[in-house]
């Protein structure tokens, strides 16, 4: 796990995605995992009102709903973002639960992308930035 930017090459090839995250004026630290030899980058975020969340610091924390997978090294910027100290401290501490929760949030989603027709699928399948990349979860 390390704390990752998304470069501009990513911005630039998914530019289209709209749930994925984008700010004009600053990026998104985002929290890299590998599972299943994929490279997912799970964005922190702040005011985060569902479930799908490990909390660091009230409302704020990972938002596993808008992980992307890297496909390319060049998706990541080699600038290091900064994180408040205590929030790094929780992660680090909760590693093996995050990365546990995270499976569990992409056991889901293939879950939900195998019975698309069921009610229950729709808003993970909708607002999930995992189905710009459900080509790699098969």
């Amino acid at each position: 796990m390390q704390l990752k930017i998304l470069s501009e090459k990513f911005y630039a090839n998914y530019a289209h995605c709209s749930e994925i995250l984008k700010k004009e004026n600053r990026p998104y630290a985002c929290l890299t995992i590998e599972l299943d030899g994929l490279l997912f980058a799970v964005p922190f975020r702040h005011h985060i009102k569902h479930q799908y969340v490990f909390h660091t610091i009230g409302e704020a924390g990972l938002d596993y709903t808008k992980s992307v997978i890297i496909t390319d090294e060049h998706f990541l910027s080699d600038d290091r973002p900064s994180i408040e100290s205590r929030e790094f401290a929780i992660i680090k501490r909760n590693e093996n639960k995050i990365r546990y929760e995270l499976a569990k949030y992409v056991n889901q989603y293939k879950r939900a992308m195998r019975h698309r027709d069921n009610p229950r699928s729709g808003n993970i399948l909708k607002y999930s930035t995992l189905k710009y990349f459900e080509e790699y979860l098969l």
